[in-house]
């Protein structure tokens, strides 16, 4: 069994040690778009600044922690074109290598849909780079499903 907690402002170091590795990844499949090696200082007051937010609500996995997620409350008002809604985004959501297929990513996903009846939103969305085939189908067993395609062009 994962033991899971709502991470505390203290936890911002904890966060961007986590995120070393998902860094890492993207850097290599997507060198244009991300650094390598972040600012220690600009990561650290990225995390506490996510901590901070009252909308935001982060998740750790395992003792030492092994994972995270962070997941946003998201509002839009009605429009012309669409009604109003409700919605949780996974920001980040991520396990170290070393601990993966141990249930860590399942207990952060059932963490955030907790929180997401919780808070009684519409939908839990995430999104996900298109080389990390790993994570889509972790996402699909998971019930998640496409909704839509972001594609790119250079000019």
């Amino acid at each position: 069994m994962t033991t899971l907690r709502r991470a505390m402002p203290d936890d911002a170091a904890t966060l961007a040690a986590l995120n070393a590795h998902v860094q890492g990844w993207h850097a290599a499949h997507y060198p244009d778009v991300f650094y390598p090696s972040p600012d220690t200082d600009g990561l650290l007051a990225y995390f506490a600044d996510r901590l901070a937010d009252p909308d935001c609500t982060v998740f750790l996995a395992g003792e030492p922690p092994h994972g995270y997620a962070i997941c946003q409350l998201q509002s839009r008002e009605a429009s012309v074109f669409s009604p109003a809604v409700r919605r949780l985004m996974i920001d980040h959501i991520a396990v170290a290598p070393e601990a993966r297929r141990q249930g860590h990513g399942r207990a952060l996903l059932q963490a955030a849909r907790g929180l997401a009846r919780e808070l009684e939103v519409d939908e839990i969305l995430l999104d996900t780079w298109e080389a990390n085939r790993a994570a889509q189908a972790f996402f699909r067993a998971a019930g998640f499903s496409p909704r839509r395609m972001l594609f790119r062009a250079t000019p």
